[in-house]
C-alpha cells in the first residue's frame, strides 16, 4: 500500500520536453518543467513530514558523461524556492570514486562530503544500506576466479557468504529519510542493458552488488524491472530528468567522446519506461547515421517494467508535451558555456539537419 501524503506522480506515458538555450544553466528550463508537473497534478512540491529530498545522480561513466552539474544546480535552486534548505537536499550515487571524479565530491583532503552545501551520499561506503532491506535474487554472486584446491578448502565458509552475496541492499536514505526523490539520469549504451538510462540509474546503480546482474541481458533486464517495482523504493520516485546535452550511442558504458552527441533537449517525466524508450530511439537514430547496427531487440527491461505497471514502452502510447521558454523568462546564462560533446561543429550540424523531429 502506498503511504499517505506522498507527492503524486504525473500520468504514465506523458513526457515533458524543454528546449535548452545555448549556454543554458538550466534554471528557466527546470522551473518550466516543474511548473508543468505541478499544474498537471494540482499540487506544489514542498517539504513534508521527513523534510528532506533525494537527487539520484549518475557518475558511472566518469566526468565525461555524468549528470550535468548545471542541471543538478538548477534542480537544487528550484527545490530551495519550494522550501528545502541545502542541508536537506541529499545527492545520492553509488561510487565515492566516480562522484569525486565527476566533481560532486570534494578532494579527499577536505573532510565534508558536500556539493555546494548539499550532503553527498556515496552508497559504496557501506554506511547507507539497511541490512533488513534488500533485493534477494537467486542469481549467484559475481564469479571469483580461484584455484580449485583453495576453493574447496573454503567452500563451507563461502556457503554462508554466498547467501549474503546474493543480496543487493537498497539505499536507506531514499527509503526512509526523504519525502520524495528525483532521478537525474544519463544516457549511454550498455552491452547487457542495451540502454543504460533512467531505469538503470534508479535501480542497478542504486543498490549494492549490482555487477552480478550484468552477465547477460536476461538477468540484467529482470533485475532492473524487479528492483524498480519494489514499493518502498518506487513510491517516492516522483520525477525523472534526462538531459540530452550529452549522451553516448555506442561503445558504452565507458565514456568515449567520439560517440557522444549533444541535442538541445531536456526531458522530464514520472514515467521512467517512456523516457528510456525515447532514449533508445535517439541512440538508434545516431547509430544508423554513423553506419552502425541498431540496438536490437528492444531492451527487455522496458516491456518487463511496463508489465509491472511502471510505465509505457509502446511508442504510440507516449505523448511528448513540448514547452516553450519565453525570451523574457530565460534565466541567467553561465559566463562560460558548459562542456559539450567534443565533436566538430560542422559534423554536429550535419547530423542534426538529417534527424527527423517528432
Amino acid at each position: 500500500m502506498v503511504a499517505s501524503g506522498l507527492a503524486p506522480r504525473a500520468p504514465l506515458g506523458l513526457v515533458w520536453e524543454s528546449p535548452l538555450g545555448e549556454g543554458s544553466v538550466y534554471l528557466a528550463e527546470v522551473e518550466a518543467l516543474l511548473g508543468a508537473y505541478e499544474e498537471s497534478v494540482g499540487r506544489k512540491l514542498a517539504p513534508g513530514e521527513r523534510g528532506q529530498v533525494g537527487l539520484k545522480v549518475n557518475t558511472r561513466s566518469g566526468r565525461g558523461l555524468s549528470t550535468p552539474r548545471n542541471l543538478l544546480r538548477a534542480v537544487i535552486e528550484s527545490l530551495e524556492t519550494r522550501g528545502f534548505d541545502r542541508g536537506s537536499i541529499l545527492i545520492v550515487d553509488y561510487s565515492s570514486h566516480t562522484l569525486r571524479e565527476a566533481g560532486f565530491l570534494p578532494p579527499l583532503s577536505r573532510s565534508k562530503a558536500r556539493f555546494e552545501g548539499c550532503p553527498v551520499v556515496a552508497l559504496d561506503t557501506g554506511d547507507f544500506y539497511d541490512r533488513e532491506w534488500f533485493y534477494d535474487s537467486p542469481l549467484p554472486p559475481a564469479l571469483q576466479q580461484e584455484p580449485g584446491l583453495m576453493a574447496e578448502s573454503r567452500r563451507s565458509a563461502e556457503l554462508e557468504a554466498g547467501s549474503q552475496a546474493r543480496k543487493s541492499f537498497l539505499p536507506a536514505p531514499l527509503l526512509f529519510e526523504v519525502d520524495f526523490w528525483f532521478n537525474l539520469a544519463v544516457g549511454v549504451d550498455d552491452p547487457a542493458l542495451g540502454v543504460d538510462g533512467v531505469l538503470a540509474n534508479a535501480t542497478l546503480w542504486n543498490v549494492s552488488n549490482s555487477q552480478r546482474f550484468l552477465v547477460n541481458q536476461a538477468t540484467a533486464s529482470a533485475a532492473v524491472a524487479e528492483i524498480a517495482a519494489i514499493p518502498e523504493l518506487e513510491e517516492r520516485l516522483i520525477l525523472n530528468f534526462l538531459s540530452l546535452e550529452r549522451y553516448q550511442f555506442i561503445a558504452g558504458p565507458f565514456f568515449n567522446s567520439i560517440y557522444t552527441r549533444s541535442e538541445p533537449r531536456l526531458w522530464m517525466s514520472s514515467d521512467p519506461v517512456a523516457l528510456d524508450r525515447l532514449l533508445y530511439e535517439r541512440m538508434n537514430t545516431m547509430r544508423v547515421l554513423d553506419g552502425f547496427p541498431e540496438i536490437e531487440p528492444l531492451p527487455r527491461q522496458l516491456p518487463f517494467a511496463a508489465s509491472l505497471g511502471l510505465g509505457e514502452f509502446e511508442r504510440d502510447r507516449i505523448r511528448i508535451e513540448k514547452l516553450s521558454i519565453p525570451a523574457g523568462d530565460v534565466s541567467v546564462r553561465s559566463q562560460t558555456k558548459p562542456r559539450v560533446a567534443p565533436t566538430a561543429e560542422p559534423a554536429r550540424k550535419s547530423w542534426l539537419q538529417r534527424v527527423t523531429p517528432w
